[in-house]
């Protein structure tokens, strides 16, 4: 839970072992680059600097795709607006609008008065079995943060 302008705002991000493996696969292509760079001003070669160039590529687009698709994912239930950070893009809902939330294949569903649903892809089950146990447990958070949310004050 966080604290924005004396308002909490109900926070969750991907979880189980996504996070840290995105993290560890990031480091390994950054440490190959520098390690090549590292070579090439020992020994300064037009090859050494193409491996250099290239490795460099390999660590930006993946660092680029891990934050896009698994480090800056989010949903944010604030006490007017739910926010879904997805790869796909970021969706405001008015909490007006939602008229309950569900647990679906890709996370949480909010369903909206228009008949259109939302999926918060940051409760995904990306783990498997164990994911769909610890999603349950997270949904469930969902579902109380959405409630307390929906109730007048």
């Amino acid at each position: 839970m966080g604290d924005l302008g004396g308002e909490e705002v109900a926070v969750w991000r991907v979880a189980g072992g996504s996070r840290p493996a995105a993290y560890v696969m990031s480091a390994v292509v950054v440490f190959a680059a520098v390690r090549c760079w590292f070579w090439w001003v020992l020994a300064p070669t037009w090859v050494g600097a193409r491996f250099a160039g290239v490795w460099t590529g390999l660590a930006a687009g993946a660092c680029c795709f891990f934050w896009w698709v698994i480090l800056r994912v989010r949903l944010e239930i604030g006490p007017e607006l739910v926010v879904a950070v997805n790869p796909w893009g970021t969706q405001r809902l008015p909490l007006e609008q939602v008229t309950h939330v569900t647990l679906g294949s890709w996370g949480a569903e909010f369903h909206q008065t228009d008949g259109f649903k939302t999926t918060a892809y940051a409760l995904s089950d990306m783990a498997g079995y164990a994911g769909k146990v610890q999603g349950a447990k997270r949904f469930a958070e969902v579902q109380a943060a959405f409630e307390r949310t929906r109730r007048p004050a």
